[in-house]
């Protein structure tokens, strides 16, 4: 890695101060996955790097009774949330273990993939983004955060340093289809929770995507079609077709918009029935 500059800031206030310092000649690091990988393949270039390894933001603690994961917590750490299951496996099938040892889930989000693994389940569960700059911090919805292809709502001079779960109730499902069983990027995901009455009426759901579109995203029309409605076959079906419908998968070398298409509903529709069940 060609660098004259390599920083290692010991708060988040010092990584923010080098990140106004330096601008866009900075490159800001995680786990160094993403970074290391352009560096290797000759896209990357950087003069000076900043690494967030040891700036006090990673960690997994309850506060209040809402869940708060560091941006610096790897992924291989998510991977043990077993009072989050649907975290846990998006987590457990993300890239190899030497990947998951590394990678954060602050970088998972600042990179904003159109896959996003770690990004699908958090929408799921309402995630909020904590964002700090020289203005301070600041906080939005996950399903804020992403504003287009490779965007965020992230500030040139801001960091993701956390995120929130709030306390959530309801059953949920998660479900990865990859051309192989490990280690391959997501042709679809799906992440599902869904709350009902004590009669079987959905109060409340959320449904989010992955490879779905430009970037990991909720089904705002499927959602809506359980609500009000008994999680029956009925239901179940608008609801795919309604996800198949307003989602706009791309086509890579994985698969075509299509035929994801046509997968986002045959995998919404299976999430539903395992929370059926």
């Amino acid at each position: 890695m060609t660098t004259t500059d390599f920083f290692i800031p010991r708060s988040i206030d010092e990584a923010v101060g080098l990140l106004v310092q330096h601008g866009a000649d900075l490159v800001v690091m995680g786990g160094g996955t993403i970074v290391m990988g352009m560096v290797n393949d000759g896209l990357l270039f950087p003069a000076k790097a900043m690494s967030l390894a040891r700036a006090g933001i990673d960690g997994v603690r309850e506060i209040d009774g809402a869940i708060e994961i560091g941006a610096a917590t790897t992924i291989a750490r998510l991977a043990q949330l077993g009072h989050l299951p649907i975290l846990a496996q998006a987590a457990g099938m993300f890239g190899a273990p030497a990947v998951r040892n590394m990678a954060t889930v602050g970088g998972n989000l600042f990179a904003a993939p159109p896959a996003g693994d770690i990004a699908v389940p958090l929408l799921a569960l309402d995630a909020q983004v904590e964002l700090a700059g020289p203005r301070g911090r600041r906080t939005l919805p996950l399903d804020q955060f992403f504003t287009g292809l490779g965007r965020t709502a992230r500030a040139p001079d801001e960091l993701v340093v956390a995120l929130r779960l709030p306390q959530t109730n309801g059953r949920t499902a998660y479900l990865r289809y990859g051309r192989r069983q490990a280690n391959t990027p997501a042709v679809v995901a799906v992440a599902a929770r869904v709350v009902t009455e004590a009669d079987g009426t959905v109060v409340d759901a959320r449904i989010a995507l992955g490879a779905a579109g430009p970037h990991p995203l909720r089904a705002r029309q499927a959602e809506a079609a359980l609500l009000g409605k008994l999680l029956d076959t009925s239901s179940i079906a608008a609801a795919a077709a309604a996800a198949q419908a307003e989602c706009d998968p791309p086509t890579d070398a994985l698969a075509s918009s299509w035929y994801r298409r046509r997968m986002v509903g045959v995998y919404v529709r299976r999430a539903l029935e395992q929370i059926r069940v």
